[in-house]
């Protein structure tokens, strides 16, 4: 597959992560999806504190290092806290706004994307951006001159995904306002930031979805048969006949496997930021 047919896949980051930080955690699959995936990861908008962090956030190595004088130690999310108990929400719409513009400039460049791969609160706002491109009238900031800024996308990957369950996200995607794209749900079943339970509210909205289950905890796994599968789903995400990556729960979206808990809030393109894998 030559280059000018690469699947363009925007790629978000989780809360307190960068896009540098995910594209390392992904190398293994960028590297299995080289021939057939570019994937286009950004920071989102809002740089965090530390304050915005929770207690049980995992710590990155990046965090360690000086923002001043390195950017990619720059902790960030799609939204944020505004109280000390965080429990009241801020920045989505910035969040929204700015996804608007970075779909509306690659529509412009002749470079659309094909797809999201969102992990965590990136899964969150993936989710909720793929919903809105497929019904924008429901965010009026969203839209360029009365039309989205960008076609529906053809994909959905949704890695430790939740349903943000604030008034404005709860207008684009509900249950009365699913969302058709095909969706992939990676759920871990002993994550203990979006226990099962928790994720099973967002896979519930998406009648087109599939669900794979592993394991582990809060990570995208990264086994050689999870990037199989992975890449062979990007590839031909209506194939319901591509085996799952190992014998754990593969359902389509009506029945869910069960199992169980806890909080997680987390790069547009900041288009000086933006870093490109292959």
């Amino acid at each position: 597959m030559s280059s000018t047919t690469l699947k363009r896949i925007l790629v978000l980051h989780g809360y307190a992560q960068n896009g540098y930080i995910f594209s390392k955690r992904l190398s293994a699959l960028r590297k299995q999806c080289k021939s057939t995936v570019e994937f286009v990861f950004v920071d989102a908008p809002h740089v965090l504190q530390p304050e915005d962090l929770f207690d049980n956030e995992p710590t990155e190595p990046e965090a360690n290092a000086d923002p001043l004088k390195d950017p990619n130690a720059e902790l960030r999310g799609w939204w944020k806290f505004a109280d000390k108990e965080k429990t009241v929400s801020t920045g989505m719409e910035t969040s929204l706004v700015f996804l608007r513009d970075l779909l509306k400039g690659a529509v412009n460049d002749g470079k659309a994307f094909h797809g999201v791969f969102g992990f965590s609160q990136g899964a969150a706002m993936g989710a909720v951006l793929t919903s809105l491109l497929e019904n924008p009238s429901k965010f009026s900031e969203f839209l360029v001159d009365g039309q989205a800024p960008h076609p529906p996308l053809s994909l959905c990957v949704c890695a430790a995904g939740f349903l943000p369950t604030f008034p404005l996200s709860l207008t684009i995607l509900s249950p009365n306002t699913r969302f058709t794209t095909p969706t992939l749900h990676i759920c871990g079943l002993a994550d203990p930031i979006i226990p099962f339970a928790r994720a099973r509210l967002l896979t519930e909205l998406t009648p087109n979805g599939r669900i794979e289950t592993h394991d582990g905890g809060h990570f995208v796994p990264s086994k050689n048969p999870w990037r199989k599968f992975i890449a062979a789903w990007l590839n031909d995400p209506t194939n319901a006949e591509i085996p799952s990556p190992e014998d754990t729960t593969s359902t389509p979206n009506g029945s869910t496997p069960v199992v169980s808990n806890t909080a997680s809030p987390v790069p547009v393109i900041d288009s000086s930021n933006v870093q490109q894998g292959q």
